[in-house]
């Protein structure tokens, strides 16, 4: 009678335990850029789609709408969009940096305003800049009220600048 033998050996069960651990240590450090490439897109079309809100709401109301940035160039970054020119009005919406952890926001912004005026040419241009360790995003207004989002950085689904 011959005997078949079952299972794995331990010289077998070690060979492929370190060869999971290489894998393991060869994919780890990819998943981290991922994860900061989601984190600067995440955070920057989160912005993007407030400011194409703020100039919406804008033309709608035929009344200014301003972004007003708090904590720019910190990663305790807010920003909130106020129906008037200044920081003054009521709060329509707000956002902060804590659905984006370690992102910086740098805005580019006299005064750190934004204002949306019902009106074409009236933009203020600039940026801003989000950035997670070596991952950056920008997203820029022109002063014919073009808001457009861009990297240098090569993120996923982001154009170049």
């Amino acid at each position: 009678m011959i005997k078949v033998q079952v299972g794995l050996t331990l010289v077998e069960l070690l060979v492929s335990i370190a060869v999971m651990a290489v894998l393991l240590v060869i994919a780890v450090p990819s998943f981290q850029t991922l994860r900061q490439q989601y984190t600067v897109r995440s955070a920057g079309m989160a912005i993007y789609s407030d400011l194409q809100l703020a100039r919406s709401e804008a033309i709608k109301r035929n009344a200014p709408i301003t972004v007003c940035f708090t904590g720019s160039g910190t990663v305790g970054w807010s920003y909130q969009l106020r129906d008037s020119a200044d920081c003054s009005g009521d709060i329509l919406e707000t956002t902060n940096a804590q659905n984006f952890p370690a992102v910086v926001l740098t805005s580019s912004y006299g005064g750190n305003l934004l204002t949306f005026r019902p009106r074409r040419n009236t933009l203020t241009s600039g940026n801003v800049t989000l950035s997670n360790g070596s991952q950056e995003m920008k997203v820029m207004t022109w002063n014919n009220s073009i808001i457009r989002t861009c990297s240098d950085d090569d993120l996923i689904g982001v154009p170049g600048c």
